[in-house]
């Protein structure tokens, strides 16, 4: 395939940009200094993409759910799209979130009816529907995946898991504000690998792109402080069990293609870089 990739530069991008070309795909990655809002249109064109990953979006976390890049950055991609679409492009795969999803205590599915809580789900699902009406406009296929947590190395240091990675190395307790949450975790090679599959031959649609199982994120912290820190783990404490607060993905749709994740949480934990073992003398 011929596919031109967006947000090839970060942690998600990066993943797909390194398996699409180990594949044996042809892949044209928005570079910098060029943006959303002003591609080489030149050059895309001579390449002329049978498909387009979009995954740049702002993701920075503490930042990203509120900001109004999130507007910004859905009318970009919503112009992008569409000049693609008229130039020939005829198979999109976009990267959506869970957080078009609202609070639930089962796992997520996508029939379900989106109920976003912040600036970022709902500019997510707002750019989908947009999406779709423009797809049946222009004749174009559009595969939305509804991407849950992603983790795994190069993420950024202040995402959870690096965040509670490095606080476990460095001796420090770090209080959780829901330790009782679950949360679908999903490695990002398992993504990369979906987004791959769905370019090759999902039909269009959302897909959930998660594991389908949830880690409670006090089980987590203790898995992390097992692997990178004093290995005493925490306590669980004398909370409910009864869970309240779930995001978890329905897979049964994309495990229809064959796909399936190959990181449970704990091998998804041993990829990451282990701290150093001193030299003894």
């Amino acid at each position: 395939m011929r596919i031109f990739l967006t947000g090839q530069d970060g942690f998600i991008g990066s993943e797909i940009l390194r398996q699409a070309r180990e594949a044996g795909h042809e892949v044209m990655g928005l570079e910098k200094p060029f943006r959303m809002a002003n591609p080489p249109w030149a050059e895309i064109a001579a390449f002329a993409p049978e498909v387009c990953i979009h995954c740049a979006w702002i993701a920075t976390p503490g930042v990203y759910l509120e900001s109004p890049e999130n507007v910004q950055h859905r009318e970009w991609s919503l112009s992008m799209i569409r000049k693609l679409a008229e130039m020939g492009t005829r198979r999109f795969v976009v990267a959506g979130t869970c957080a078009e999803y609202g609070p639930s205590v089962l796992p997520l599915c996508e029939t379900g009816e989106p109920g976003p809580t912040t600036l970022y789900g709902r500019e997510k699902n707002l750019l989908r529907i947009q999406l779709e009406e423009e797809s049946l406009r222009l004749g174009f296929g559009l595969i939305w995946t509804r991407i849950f947590y992603p983790y795994g190395p190069g993420e950024h240091p202040d995402r959870l898991i690096s965040f509670l990675i490095h606080n476990a190395m460095s001796g420090k307790e770090f209080p959780l504000k829901q330790p009782a949450a679950l949360r679908d975790y999903i490695h990002v090679q398992d993504i990369a690998r979906a987004f791959l599959l769905l370019a090759e031959k999902g039909d269009p649609g959302i897909f959930n792109t998660g594991t389908g199982e949830g880690v409670r994120l006090s089980v987590l912290r203790s898995l992390v402080d097992f692997s990178f820190g004093t290995g005493m783990g925490y306590p669980e404490g004398n909370g409910s069990s009864v869970v309240t607060d779930s995001v978890v993905a329905d897979i049964s749709r994309i495990s229809e293609l064959g796909w399936k994740p190959r990181f449970a949480i704990k091998e998804g934990l041993s990829t990451y870089p282990r701290p150093e073992t001193p030299t003894l003398l």
